[in-house]
């Protein structure tokens, strides 16, 4: 949900538009974080085919709201602010809690990012799984187009990241087992539907309130049969999570998904990506060239290791995942893991996050969430 800024890259041969998110900014909220409470040699019995009752784990799915109207909506609080519009909390006349993805017709770029946004409304349509936010509603009036969606109490994924990190911290190999196992799922659940997300990083997945991972923003996603020369041309996504293939401007396909998934797998134990470097040309040429280093953590398996370099190969043919899940689940690092319970969420989250009860707004920013509403744009907003 983090902005996104175009930057017009300019070549001898061909002009090209590159799609690129900004720098990270750093933290600001001092929510209080229960890092790794649970005893990580129990939940990863529960990880490995454990037989104990799984079941008090178990969460269901929100209530959809009912003949909602924008006008039933109460506003709570703004949660955030993206390329396409921003975000609030807002509560149903049954109080149940809802994201309203509020997104203007009128501003410069709307042209725009209005494609990204009803693209990204065609798509979250057409997916259902459990690590997949949901849309449940559309509003359209005079000035905007809204979106009614699941709320994940928990924020973003980058949040608890930066709050491990800032409490010398990391990652565990079983905690990190349990979120790119859950994203696995929900990768090959898009891709079976016959997209490609393209935009994989830790600001695109939130936490439900259980505790489970959830992708979200899928204003950059395509359909697999738009994928061409034209479309390939164009470098999109987020540069530190660019393939080799998107930094050479090749044609690519589903498996540019599987290496960011790769990334995302070394940021988690490792607090960076493995090929950045300020220099654009450097990265680039790391991505293309440049082999992982794992050194700094000698407690992670030879298995997880492996894990990580096949889906950083530089060649997409022999790339982990090209065959769908049948190539995670034959993975010696993920041999043992009991996919049936886990997309029915049958196990304990690693991350028990205190206080989160008692405030919904605990893990976002609170430069957004204690501003106060602007009255008038609220009313524009929900205008019929």
């Amino acid at each position: 949900m983090d902005a996104v800024k175009f930057i017009l890259i300019f070549y001898s041969h061909i002009p090209q538009m590159e799609v690129q998110t900004p720098v990270r900014l750093p933290l600001k909220s001092q929510a209080k974080i229960n890092i790794f409470s649970n005893d990580h040699i129990a939940w990863l019995n529960y990880l490995y085919h454990s037989n104990d009752d799984k079941n008090a784990h178990e969460s269901y799915p929100i209530e959809p709201p009912s003949n909602s109207t924008l006008q039933s909506l109460t506003v709570e609080c703004q949660l955030g602010q993206g390329a396409q519009g921003d975000i609030y909390l807002v509560k149903s006349d049954k109080s149940q809690k809802y994201a309203l993805k509020a997104c203007p017709k009128n501003k410069p770029l709307a042209s725009s990012k209005s494609t990204e946004v009803l693209n990204e409304a065609k798509i979250l349509s057409k997916l259902d799984n459990p690590f997949v936010i949901k849309l449940f509603e559309q509003f359209e009036n005079e000035n905007y187009k809204s979106f009614l969606i699941e709320f994940c109490q928990g924020g973003d994924l980058l949040y608890h990241m930066q709050r491990v990190l800032q409490q010398g911290q990391q990652f565990s190999e079983p905690s990190t087992k349990f979120y790119i196992c859950c994203l696995i799922l929900a990768i090959d659940h898009i891709h079976q539907q016959g997209f490609v997300y393209r935009d994989l990083k830790p600001e695109n997945i939130l936490l439900g309130e259980n505790g489970y991972p959830k992708i979200c923003d899928f204003g950059l996603a395509i359909s697999q049969s738009e994928l061409n020369f034209k479309t390939c041309r164009k470098q999109c996504g987020t540069r530190e999570y660019f393939s080799p293939e998107i930094v050479k401007r090749d044609i690519y396909g589903k498996e540019v998904d599987w290496w960011s998934l790769g990334i995302l797998t070394y940021e988690l134990l490792f607090n960076e990506t493995p090929f950045q470097d300020d220099n654009i040309f450097v990265a680039n040429a790391n991505i293309k060239t440049k082999e992982p280093s794992y050194s700094g953590r000698d407690d992670i398996s030879p298995e997880m290791i492996d894990f990580i370099s096949q889906l950083l190969s530089k060649d997409r043919n022999n790339r982990l995942g090209n065959n769908g899940i049948e190539d995670f689940i034959r993975h010696p690092w993920l041999d043992n893991v009991n996919w049936e319970d886990l997309e029915q969420k049958k196990y304990p989250c690693p991350f028990m996050i205190e206080g989160a009860s008692s405030s919904e707004t605990h893990f976002f920013l609170e430069e957004y969430t204690q501003k106060s509403l602007d009255i008038q744009l609220v009313k524009e907003i929900i205008k019929t």
